[in-house]
């Protein structure tokens, strides 16, 4: 499956919201539009004695002549895009809007960006999920600005980060906040600094144990299964202590989880619902870590 498959297929399990309730669920609030939308381009002064009405008319056509791709800077209602010393910087104004404003915007000043916005768990907003691309110096980037600041307060903008010089096509997915509801398309462990469960250990607890702290805590729970899957010719897990892992994960329905089963993870998957991952007994890895022994601990 191709990455724009894989996308296609992860917006298509989001429901859909009208744009303003949805707008409003994320504490997002338009700004003025900008009085111009066209490339803003840095005049010199005219020169003393020239012919000003000339040099006006002149400085008019070169403008609107201006080929797409030599504007230092571009902005519209949905984005601003700027060069800043070796970076381009693009300040979201809107996370909400069409992708194709965020194209319009990086194609103005010659960039073949994709940007896309996709729903987070706190930890994860204005994080960079996903880059296809490989600048010839410099790294890509996503972030919050200012530093600090939290998405949805009034001059808090979410920004991406390109550096100047590359000439490729990217695709990138960025961080933003999700609405109530929405499932999270980029999410952080549930145990993280900002989330949910933070600072308690689920790893190798029961579930009875786990749910209690989540309960505790005011929030629903959904399950999925992990099993141990040496026909996955894929190692799509990996623990520094254990080793690495073959594994596939399949929803289980609550009254199918034993209490004494064990928590392998916790994973945010919407505001106030945590995914806790079961099995029923410890999991060997494929390939234990060298010095640790691959028998399940009891």
């Amino acid at each position: 499956m191709n990455e724009t498959e894989l996308l296609r297929r992860m917006r298509s399990q989001v429901p859909l919201h009208d744009p303003d309730e949805l707008a409003l669920a994320i504490g997002w609030r338009p700004e003025e539009p900008p009085s111009r939308s066209r490339p803003r381009v840095v005049l010199r002064r005219l020169l003393v004695g020239a012919p000003v009405t000339a040099v006006l008319v002149a400085v008019a056509l070169a403008v609107t002549a201006l080929p797409p791709g030599n504007a230092t800077s571009y902005a519209n209602a949905a984005i601003d895009v700027r060069q800043e010393g070796g970076e381009w910087v693009a300040r979201i104004k809107d996370p909400l809007a069409d992708y194709q404003k965020y194209a319009e915007a990086f194609g103005a000043v010659g960039l073949n960006v994709e940007l896309q916005l996709v729903p987070a768990s706190p930890t994860r907003v204005g994080d960079l999920v996903l880059a296809a691309g490989t600048p010839p110096s410099g790294e890509f980037g996503g972030g919050l600005e200012p530093e600090g600041c939290r998405a949805g307060q009034p001059g808090c903008h979410l920004t991406f980060r390109v550096p100047v010089g590359f000439e490729g096509r990217v695709r990138a997915q960025l961080g933003r906040p999700a609405a109530h509801g929405e499932r999270y398309q980029a999410a952080a462990h549930a145990t993280d600094a900002g989330e949910m469960l933070e600072g308690v250990q689920v790893e190798d607890r029961s579930v009875r144990q786990v749910l209690g702290e989540i309960r505790r805590r005011g929030l629903e729970v959904v399950f999925q299964q992990v099993r141990a899957d040496p026909g996955n010719p894929e190692i799509n897990f990996i623990d520094g202590k254990k080793g690495l892992f073959h594994l596939s994960y399949e929803p289980v329905a609550p009254d199918a989880v034993g209490r004494d089963w064990l928590v392998w993870a916790a994973e945010p998957q919407s505001e106030g619902v945590i995914r806790l991952l079961v099995t029923p007994e410890p999991l060997r890895p494929s390939t234990p870590t060298p010095g640790e022994t691959s028998a399940p601990r009891d």
